[in-house]
């Protein structure tokens, strides 16, 4: 049985919330897989193109350790990605004079927000280059990052910033296992849905249908 904790610590001033596994890490995993199942599958379509199902799509899944970086990089209230180069991250700001909301609803709402980057700037080519990184998508492109089959994420509430008319920001960071956006390698491997998943993984099956990616 999942269960949820929430950890509140004053940073700098500030409400930091880390989330532990259970129904809002389950969401957010469910926004990736639902993108990963239908590249893999062929069945996604970016500004009305149909993409190449993947030969190598790996299911994803939380991780706790790669939740306390981001975590602990969320904390700091950051302007920018940390430039760490140890996995991929993911940001999302979010500013508003609204009523704060539970914390984890924008860590939920996150990766919906980075999937429309695709509908919203393309994706020009598989391959990764700098051009498509500077394009708008590179959230995106991480999220469907075939290798990467590791994630976790932080949220933290940094409170008025000066900046925005002191309207409240909110700070989403997600860091994912192997590290995506690599440049010169491909987001995933066109081919036959599942015909090249790394050994030892093989391809997943729910009740008798292949989901399309690699477990």
């Amino acid at each position: 049985m999942h269960v949820i904790a929430f950890i509140a610590v004053l940073v700098l001033g500030t409400q930091a919330q880390l989330s532990l596994p259970g129904p809002s890490s389950d969401r957010i995993v469910s926004t990736h897989l639902k993108m990963r199942r239908n590249f893999a599958q062929g069945a996604r379509y970016i500004q009305g193109v149909r993409q190449p199902s993947a030969t190598n799509m790996m299911k994803m899944a939380w991780d706790s350790s790669l939740a306390t970086s981001a975590q602990t990089y969320a904390a700091t209230c950051p302007t920018g990605r940390s430039g760490a180069t140890g996995y991929g991250e993911n940001i999302r700001f979010v500013y508003t004079t609204a009523p704060i909301s539970p914390l984890d609803g924008y860590a939920i709402d996150a990766p919906v927000y980075w999937d429309q980057q695709f509908g919203n700037y393309g994706l020009p080519s598989h391959t990764m280059t700098s051009s498509i990184l500077a394009s708008g998508v590179a959230d995106a492109t991480q999220m469907a990052w075939a290798k990467s089959k590791l994630i976790g994420c932080g949220v933290t509430n940094c409170g008025p910033d000066e900046s925005q008319n002191n309207k409240t920001k909110i700070v989403v960071i997600c860091h994912y296992s192997p590290k995506g956006n690599i440049i010169g390698e491909t987001i995933y491997e066109a081919g036959i849905t599942c015909s090249n998943c790394p050994s030892p993984t093989a391809c997943e099956s729910d009740m008798g249908f292949s989901t399309g990616m690699c477990v």
